[in-house]
């Protein structure tokens, strides 16, 4: 009897040995590493130009998968001034150094506040800084304004003196503001608006463009002194708009329509 009860617990041990390596060996490896997705690329788009005083362009950053805030930076705020790109068209000068603003929607206003040189830098999700080679020392000059034209002197058929004629005044200048216009969409909801000024003008302004496809700028023609045309985006693209007085004045608006969404993944 007591050499069973022996046998019985030898194989008791002997088998308690054996799981307690069993469990041993299962610990001794480490928990597994998960590696974090690289974050996806910055994409930047500036519509519009920056050569010269007065003019504005509109920046447009995204980010797969990130709908935002992008952090949005200007390395001379005197130079080119950024603002967020809300309903509020209106924009002030920035002091001399750098600027940074918070874009929620990764869209912002870039002003040519004066001549100079300044770079754009863009900050998006995952610690990504975008430093694209077109944002990089923008050189903004001074505005070149368009010269009058001089009246053809008047050559007299007899020797009678012919009196001078008096000089047509000069007009005021034709202004469209914004210059640039970016529609994130198509149809009538998404449709924004340029207005067309001319101090002390009551003739007719006329619209043409390079949108056949891309977006309708509507009505063709309205009067002075200011007079609002609708922008409606139909196509993703790139255009402009060119709107003309009768004093043989125009001016010109860049469009941008992007009809593709954000992916949230």
């Amino acid at each position: 009897m007591n050499l069973r009860r022996s046998f019985f617990l030898g194989c008791a041990f002997l088998l308690g040995i054996g799981a307690l390596a069993a469990c041993s060996s299962g610990s001794s490896s480490g928990p597994g590493t998960t590696t974090s997705p690289a974050a996806p690329a910055l994409t930047v788009n500036l519509i519009g130009s920056l050569q010269s005083v007065g003019q504005t362009a509109v920046l447009q950053v995204s980010q797969q998968g990130y709908l935002g805030p992008f952090t949005i930076s200007s390395s001379n705020g005197a130079v080119l001034g950024l603002q967020q790109k809300l309903q509020s068209t209106q924009r002030a000068p920035k002091a001399a150094g750098p600027q940074t603003i918070i874009s929620p929607n990764g869209q912002a206003y870039v002003s040519a506040l004066s001549p100079g040189s300044a770079s754009l830098t863009i900050n998006g999700y995952g610690g990504l800084i975008a430093v694209p080679t077109q944002l990089q020392n923008i050189t903004v000059g001074t505005a070149t304004p368009s010269p009058s034209p001089s009246p053809s002197p008047t050559t007299a058929p007899t020797p009678t003196p012919v009196p001078t004629p008096t000089p047509t005044p000069t007009p005021n200048p034709l202004a469209v503001a914004p210059s640039s216009l970016a529609l994130t969409g198509t149809g009538a909801s998404n449709a924004q608006t340029l207005v067309v000024t001319e101090t002390g003008y009551t003739g007719t302004f006329t619209e043409s463009d390079t949108c056949s496809t891309i977006a309708t700028v509507t009505p063709s023609s309205g009067a002075g002194p200011s007079f609002t045309f609708t922008v409606t985006g139909v196509n993703a693209g790139t255009c402009t708009a060119t709107f003309a007085d009768t004093n043989g004045q125009h001016v010109t608006a860049n469009i941008g329509v992007t009809t593709t969404g954000v992916v949230i993944q």
